[in-house]
């Protein structure tokens, strides 16, 4: 049998970390003070490469706070509590288009865009309240995915032009119309073969 002395072993020994030698991974046992175990002169496998990467890695992510979304996040899928504790849905409804669609227009276009649902409410050829309206299908869109931040002052202008639509007192700014479209793009034959409105902003209107 071979013998091997045993200052060959001892400058064959190295130091790694405790954790190593633990089947179980945690943040905690990287802690660990490092135990000298004998291991043969040779480069690390890459096996234990991995292990320092991940290590690494990890020891990065566990730092970083971890994001969750909140009631505001544009992506919710449902309405929050407080936007149908202080609107009713119809006037929810018509706020969130007034706001997608013409925030950035002057309060008259954006009762125009308003109207133009009370229009469709009213002629009896699309659904019969304004969510109905707003929700069929390829027409405004899904209002209950869309969660603007409600502490704007364009949001709030957005509620009190529906708030203005809804009451009826409102002037017709655009009597009948039930269309409009962007006014930088050409017109598709099927706003050719409607009759124009009027046009304010960025948006012409036809009945």
């Amino acid at each position: 049998m071979l013998a091997v002395s045993s200052l060959a072993l001892l400058s064959a020994a190295v130091l790694i970390p405790a954790s190593m030698t633990s089947a179980a991974e945690t943040p905690a046992s990287w802690a660990q003070p490092a135990v000298a175990v004998l291991l043969a002169p040779a480069a690390p496998s890459q096996a234990q490469m991995n292990v320092l990467r991940f290590r690494q890695i990890a020891a990065k992510t566990f730092a970083e706070p971890i994001r969750t979304l909140s009631a505001d996040d544009d992506n919710a899928d449902q309405d929050t509590p407080e936007e149908t504790a202080t609107l009713d849905a119809e006037t929810l409804c018509m706020a969130k288009v007034v706001h997608h669609e013409a925030g950035n227009q002057s309060r008259e276009g954006q009762l125009a865009v308003a109207q133009t649902i009370l229009n469709r409410k009213d002629s009896g050829r699309f659904a019969r309240t304004v969510c109905g309206v707003v929700h069929q299908r390829n027409q405004y869109f899904d209002t209950t995915r869309y969660h603007p931040n409600r502490g704007t002052a364009q949001w709030e202008a957005a509620v009190s032009v529906a708030y203005e639509a809804m009451s009826g007192k409102a002037q017709d700014v655009v009597p009948g119309a039930l269309f409009f479209r962007a006014a930088y793009a050409a017109p598709t034959n099927f706003f050719k073969s409607r009759t124009r409105v009027a046009s304010l902003g960025d948006h012409v209107f036809y009945r």
